[in-house]
């Protein structure tokens, strides 16, 4: 057997693994449409929140915005849309859930954000939260952390 046999052997058995791999983490976590922002992150080493209290989110507050709910919203509906692995799964007036989508691995991860009044200004709240494993590897922090900078500079 020659080498070009066995290196394209090996390549043919990496795809497959891979393939069958992506298929496993897309039936073991299936999406489920939140209809509400979460009341807590269920494990603090996949998930990052900055809400009321925050899990992670290392240096971030709360959003407060002077625009009403309504335009923050819409303003933040364009930031995820141009990303180009994230997609609404839900919306309603004052929260929106999402889902991104990991580049190499392709975990599937949930991003849910609250916009509320609360004296006088809009509040935005943001958590994002693996589905599968114990551990997100500070994946759910990035993303928080970009996107509180996008959406504190949309003043």
């Amino acid at each position: 057997m020659n080498i070009y046999t066995s290196i394209t052997g090996l390549l043919a058995i990496i795809i497959i693994v891979y393939f069958a791999m992506i298929n496993t983490i897309y039936f073991l976590a299936p999406t489920k449409k939140m209809e509400t922002f979460p009341k807590k992150c269920h494990m603090s080493t996949k998930c990052t929140r900055v809400a009321e209290s925050n899990t992670r989110g290392y240096g971030l507050k709360p959003i407060k915005l002077k625009n009403n709910i309504s335009e923050i919203q819409g303003k933040i509906k364009n930031i995820i849309e141009k990303k180009p692995r994230m997609t609404i799964i839900n919306e309603n007036e004052g929260f929106i859930h999402c889902v991104d989508i990991t580049p190499f691995f392709r975990f599937y991860d949930d991003l849910a954000i609250r916009i509320f009044e609360s004296e006088g200004l809009t509040n935005v709240w943001l958590q994002s939260q693996s589905r599968l494993g114990i551990y997100d590897l500070y994946v759910n922090e990035k993303r928080i952390q970009d996107l509180h900078k996008q959406i504190v500079n949309l003043e």
